[in-house]
């Protein structure tokens, strides 16, 4: 079995996702597998997946099912004790993997793990970084005000999910926020404070029209959070 379980989910991803793949990849800690999940993609991602040869990609292509959906059936088909989320235009440093699983390692209260994020935009240029809070008591205060994680930079722990169960189908937005929250109040949270991650900001991916229910999301999960602490 591998020891690492790494889930991304692919729609019309073809602009940035061979070097997203190819970060993966390239990693240091090579005891994994790579499940991406071609979510109904009209342009050339599949072809691009296809294109690679290495046994550890697990390519699952199937009709357009949207975001949640994918990611979870990612976790039903994970086999490795932590399970890592990437995303098809984001890019991981080569000792992401390594770095996330030592801790988790060394720390085994501790139930996902996050990191700092160098903000780039489509060109692959510098705009900006995301450091985020990184002690467990500091991240569950945050948590009622905003998401204080950076999806694709998150490793879990796999036992997690029999615990608190799959992402909610129901959210279209701010699924990643729901399910931390949910995760947060059985095991402690941590962000290393290193830039383990590129995390792109692709301009279609926020548009006004999804910006209102993105939000309304946002307050039902923080009010859920609040009263169930």
């Amino acid at each position: 079995m591998p020891k690492v379980s790494i889930i991304m989910s692919v729609y019309n991803g073809e602009k940035f996702l061979k070097e997203s793949i190819d970060s993966i990849l390239g990693q240091t800690f090579k005891d994994f597998e790579f499940i991406i999940i071609d979510d109904g993609s009209k342009d050339s991602s599949k072809s691009i997946i296809e294109s690679y040869s290495d046994p550890r990609i697990n390519l699952i292509s199937r009709e357009n099912k949207g975001l949640t959906p994918s990611l979870n059936e990612g976790l039903k088909l994970a086999r490795g004790k932590y399970i890592a989320r990437m995303d098809a235009d984001d890019v991981a440093t080569p000792w992401r993997l390594e770095k996330q699983v030592e801790f988790l390692d060394s720390n085994p209260e501790i139930g996902l793990c996050g990191s700092w994020a160098i903000i780039i935009n489509e060109e692959g240029e510098k705009i900006g970084e995301y450091k985020l809070p990184t002690t467990k008591k500091r991240l569950k205060r945050v948590m009622f005000w905003h998401n204080p994680f950076i999806h694709p930079s998150i490793m879990f722990r796999k036992e997690i999910i029999q615990l608190v169960g799959f992402y909610n189908e129901k959210i279209k937005y701010a699924q990643d926020y729901e399910y931390w929250s949910r995760i947060i109040r059985i095991f402690p949270g941590a962000n290393l404070p290193e830039f383990l991650m590129k995390y792109r900001i692709v301009k279609k991916s926020m548009t006004r029209k999804s910006n209102l229910p993105m939000r309304w999301e946002g307050v039902k999960i923080r009010m859920k959070y609040l009263f169930n602490l």
